[in-house]
């Protein structure tokens, strides 16, 4: 049973190093904006070698945001509760030492100084407060439908399509802006399957 579990620090570690790699190793950012620019026909969004490298780690520090607030989201669970609610005490101190070592691993991963990782913990803060914190996927086939669903269970609009967009492409923001919604699904679905894999958490469906 999951209670009967308890969620080390170093699971947090783990998972940073997991998000890190989905992100930049595997490709989810490359890929994205790649795919982006073929279906658009947008090759100057990165026409460069160097102007690709910027924007990838642009858009993969967004990613990294809205994957950590799925983390948050999915960690109830891993005591048997549901997505989203509030922990209390013990739970909670377990909670805040896992996302400690994680925001730890995650600034190591990524070379940042504190004050880039003390400004990447003041959006992942703006993340939480501004729209709804999860994607409302139950029964969709498709990041379209996920995308469609999401949107239609609230009327504010979770930041990173609309952040994601004007980096990719402000001049095409439509555009941008629902290739990123789609994207975010991806993104969600990765998370979960680190969490199913790291602390065996059961893929939300």
């Amino acid at each position: 049973m999951p209670t009967a579990r308890k969620l080390f620090p170093s699971y947090g570690s783990a998972i940073a190093q997991a998000l890190c790699h989905a992100v930049e190793r595997d490709g989810m950012v490359k890929n994205f904006v790649a795919d982006y620019a073929k279906e658009f026909d947008r090759r100057a969004v990165a026409a460069s070698a160097a102007q690709s490298r910027e924007l990838e780690t642009t858009i993969g520090r967004e990613a990294l945001l809205a994957m950590i607030i799925e983390v948050r989201e999915q960690l109830p669970r891993f005591f048997g509760k549901r997505r989203g609610v509030d922990l209390v005490d013990p739970q909670a101190s377990a909670a805040a030492a896992f996302f400690d070592q994680l925001f730890y691993a995650l600034g190591r991963v990524e070379r940042w100084s504190a004050e880039e990782m003390a400004e990447f913990r003041r959006d992942l803060e703006l993340y939480a407060r501004m729209g709804p914190q999860h994607i409302a996927a139950r029964g969709a086939r498709s990041s379209r439908e996920v995308a469609v669903k999401r949107q239609a269970a609230s009327s504010e609009r979770f930041p990173f399509p609309d952040r994601c967009a004007l980096l990719l492409d402000p001049s095409m923001m439509e555009k941008a802006r629902r290739a990123a919604d789609c994207f975010h699904g991806e993104l969600v679905r990765a998370a979960g399957k680190i969490l199913a894999r790291t602390l065996g958490i059961r893929e939300a469906r």
